[in-house]
């Protein structure tokens, strides 16, 4: 599992995930690649769940699968990329677990971040937009919480995905670090891309938690004179 976040403040907007990868009672955080964060032609994607998923998105980047041009401008169309990639995962990769009970299951939950837009995916692949930030994966209530506290305090979207992050690795036995966090911004998605994980400049990893530091002083630059 893996913790993923994504937040909206001042006009800029963030995404964030942890780095662990997990195989049975084994994890790793050093793997090649091992970034959750995906650079689509016109957004963002991370996925928390099975590392198989990741494996298929770059398989569908590399062959230029049509599906990729997918501009995200709205929920409908997050939607309808999800709806390929199901039944891509039908037909071509027969990964698909039949047996279960539910209308469709991919496992996997996800994050799609444009430039003006977070959609989170939960794995009967509904699609939501959340308005200022959202969190998905193992961890995710903890890392809601430090955005529902820390929202109207912090000004600094960076900063509000670093706190999230470490919220949820201090306090799930599966999340932890390095931490990734990317700005979103339209410029990573003019020209040709160099990569399904070509990040660009704005990727800042965090090899240790730094933990909030002491809010206090920031309360008190913030009351009224």
């Amino acid at each position: 599992m893996t913790i993923l976040v994504a937040v909206k403040k001042n006009g800029k907007v963030f995404l964030g995930a942890d780095r662990i990868i997990t195989f049975g009672n084994e994890y790793h955080t050093d793997l090649v690649g091992g970034q959750k964060i995906i650079k689509l032609k016109n957004a963002y994607l991370a996925t928390s769940g099975y590392i198989l998923l990741d494996n298929v998105i770059e398989h569908l980047v590399m062959t230029k699968h049509k599906m990729m041009d997918n501009p995200f401008s709205k929920r409908a169309d997050v939607f309808s990329f999800f709806l390929e990639l199901y039944s891509e995962l039908k037909k071509a990769y027969t990964l698909v677990d039949t047996g279960k009970d539910t209308y469709a299951g991919i496992h996997n939950v996800f994050l799609i971040v444009t430039p003006k837009s977070i959609f989170g995916i939960s794995n009967n692949l509904s699609v939501s937009e959340y308005v200022d930030y959202a969190a998905k994966g193992a961890g995710q209530d903890y890392a809601l919480g430090a955005f529902y506290s820390l929202y109207d305090t912090i000004d600094d979207a960076a900063e509000l995905a670093r706190i999230a992050l470490e919220a949820a690795c201090h306090f799930s036995i599966v999340c932890r670090d390095p931490l990734d966090i990317i700005e979103v911004r339209s410029e990573d998605f003019v020209g040709a891309s160099h990569g399904y994980k070509a990040l660009g400049k704005t990727l800042k990893t965090f090899s240790k938690r730094k933990s909030p530091g002491d809010l206090s002083k920031l309360k008190k630059s913030r009351a009224p004179s």
